[in-house]
């Protein structure tokens, strides 16, 4: 009996707070015997560009049967706005669901107080602090974060007496360059030095305070600013950047608590709250305990000597892994590095799954316009407990994961999906099992993008292979028969031509004419004689088999070349070519039979005569056979 099952549906930047959540949720299934699967995109802005289409599509995945409940954490730029135009079917599925931060027609929204939080932040900056002039650097202007935390701000100002400026407004999109900008755009304006600055994150928070600090300015001093999600960045910078941490962990805990109290029949209110924390540190002069310790110098230089260490094992596993998978020309070589970098992370396993029309295609990937994802999956490469499960396999797109990957015990387990894409083609998706830690210092982001990178491109090479070798088919290859033409008799029958004299062994050069072809064709037609050159030449390539080279010469003359130990080999080769021949011709109901000239010489390794010179010597043997053949004929 399978599990049940719950779905998170996440677009997230930030691995950190996504984690937490992720955690949360888990904590609550602890103990229900559910399992819990992420369906995670990384998108950009802009809601029609073809990457972000195919980043959003990876939640067509799920079908909407198989999972009890839905939690949502869309919590990005036009992140709802996607849901409702590409994905209406999983939104009226009718499965109970709830959504974290973001507000969804009638499905419950689990809401950290950032209004709250954000008022509080600002009222402490003006009643602890005595700040009057306060900027505020601001998110995207449609997004509902930044719409909160900049009515708070305004809010906060004018409960305290403080008019608000517009001039000291200024939105952007919640980068780290953006506070860099806010800065220069500030210090042009003519406007009198902030006493404080409000960022809607803390990214915009470390920009800023990096471009005020090559100006000669610098926190709590010159003035004081504070951020907003508490990441890791806001807790390694200094100072420590004042800010307001929204709880992740408790958010997934108290969705998943709401969407299991859902799935048992009961109703819960539309909007649950619950309150965030203020973090206040030294950058708003209210230094943290860890800021007040006195470290010597011994401790500091540990304590970057950790930190750097930290920081180079980070860089090295992702450059091991972008290096490695970027010179894997092969599927196997590919497969190899896949798992050798994996094994890095802490994880139950992983499984890469590719749609069947991007692994049995021949087209280039970015020319590929599909973003979907096709009924069935190819299992390209898997790990489980660390040992590799490369074996080949395909399963239904509906499934997932390959049942080898499946956990049916008690625990609750996490299968987080991301999609493969290249150039807004879908090519797959790929799955990690029990590793939220790689979504910490966005590992996950930038693994993904390494192996959206390096598989597209093996794929286009393994594509171009094909190409090459269709392509060099149609140029050494006889349309009629399908045997070498003259180029293919130059390209590998010059090739074992000089490797028989590197090993000593001689060729056998055989020279065949087919007689009477020219009757065949002026009585029945030349269909006939077609069906006979294409008997003659299956009769020929049967016989070589496979080391040896069949080669049509001519319009009725063909070569057979290929290594012998001495005469009577050859000798033996031509009676078994002539009996089978003779079996053909038995078999078969034309009105005539298919009767060939034969002559044939060996090579000598020590000689100085090239391999043309054999085959002008078997054409001349085969002539004498054919005068001979034709003498008896008439006889």
């Amino acid at each position: 009996m399978k599990k049940r099952k719950i779905a998170l549906i996440a677009a997230s930047w930030d691995g950190e707070t996504l984690a937490a959540t992720i955690n949360g949720i888990k904590e609550r299934l602890d103990g229900s015997g559910m399992d819990l699967y992420v369906f995670l995109c990384f998108p950009a802005f802009g809601l029609d560009s073809p990457d972000n289409i195919s980043q959003f599509n990876i939640f067509s995945l799920p079908h909407y049967e198989d999972y009890d409940g839905y939690i949502f954490s869309i919590n990005v730029v036009q992140g709802y706005d996607m849901l409702k135009k590409y994905h209406q079917p999983l939104l009226q599925c009718g499965k109970p669901m709830v959504s974290l931060e973001c507000e969804m027609e009638g499905v419950p929204t689990i809401i950290p107080d950032g209004y709250d939080a954000e008022y509080r932040l600002v009222d402490h900056l003006i009643k602890e602090h005595g700040c009057r002039r306060i900027n505020y650097v601001g998110g995207s202007p449609e997004h509902p974060d930044n719409i909160l935390r900049k009515k708070a701000y305004t809010n906060a100002l004018k409960a305290n007496g403080i008019e608000v400026d517009e001039r000291r407004i200024r939105d952007y999109s919640f980068m780290e360059a953006d506070g860099h900008q806010a800065y220069a755009e500030f210090k042009e304006s003519g406007l009198e030095m902030p006493d404080a600055v409000v960022c809607a994150n803390d990214a915009m928070a470390l920009g800023y305070c990096q471009a005020a600090e090559e100006d000669g300015k610098y926190p709590p001093d010159d003035f004081m600013i504070i951020g907003y999600d508490n990441d890791e960045n806001s807790r390694a910078f200094t100072p420590l950047i004042s800010t307001i941490d929204k709880d992740a962990y408790a958010m997934g805990r108290i969705g998943c608590d709401a969407l299991l109290r859902l799935m048992d029949g009961e109703t819960v209110e539309p909007k649950i709250s619950y309150a965030q924390n203020l973090v206040l540190r030294g950058s708003c002069g209210c230094y943290a305990p860890e800021e007040l310790v006195e470290w010597d110098n011994r401790q500091l230089q540990r304590q970057i000597y950790y930190r750097v260490k930290e920081e180079s094992a980070y860089y090295e596993t992702l450059n091991l892994m972008r290096q490695n998978l970027a010179i894997s020309d092969s599927e196997g070589l590919y497969n190899y590095y896949m798992l050798e970098i994996m094994r890095h992370f802490e994880m139950y396993g992983y499984c890469m799954c590719i749609n069947q029309s991007v692994y049995y295609g021949t087209h280039a990937i970015e020319f590929s316009l599909d973003t979907a994802y096709d009924d069935e999956q190819y299992v390209l490469s898997g790990m489980k407990h660390g040992v590799s499960q490369n074996e080949a396999m395909i399963i239904k797109k509906r499934d997932v994961v390959p049942d080898y990957l499946q956990q049916n015990d008690k625990d609750t387990h996490v299968y987080m999906i991301m999609p493969m894409q290249r150039y807004g083609a879908c090519i797959g998706y790929f799955v990690l099992i029990d590793s939220t830690l790689i979504l910490h210092r966005k590992m996950a982001l930038h693994m993904m993008g390494a192996i959206n990178s390096s598989y597209g491109n093996l794929r286009n090479f393994e594509n171009l292979r094909k190409m090459n070798k269709r392509l060099d088919s149609v140029y050494v290859k006889d349309a009629l028969t399908d045997m070498y033409n003259r180029f293919g008799y130059m390209r590998d029958g010059y090739a074992m031509f000089e490797k028989s004299k590197v090993y000593g062994k001689p060729l056998m050069v055989m020279f065949m004419d087919m007689d009477r072809l020219k009757e065949i064709n002026d009585i029945y037609g030349h269909s006939h004689g077609d069906n006979a050159l294409i008997m003659f030449s299956g009769v020929l390539k049967a016989c070589a088999g496979e080391d040896k080279i069949a080669v049509r010469y001519g319009g009725d003359e063909f070569l057979i070349i290929g290594q012998v130990e001495d005469e009577s080999e050859a000798d033996a080769f031509k009676l078994t070519l002539e009996t089978a021949l003779n079996e053909a011709n038995a078999k078969s109901d034309l009105p005539y039979q298919i009767e060939a000239s034969i002559g044939y010489v060996l090579t000598d390794t020590k000689g100085t005569k090239e391999l043309d010179d054999y085959v002008e010597e078997a054409d001349t043997l085969m002539y004498e056979v054919k005068k001979r053949n034709r003498k008896n004929r008439q006889n």
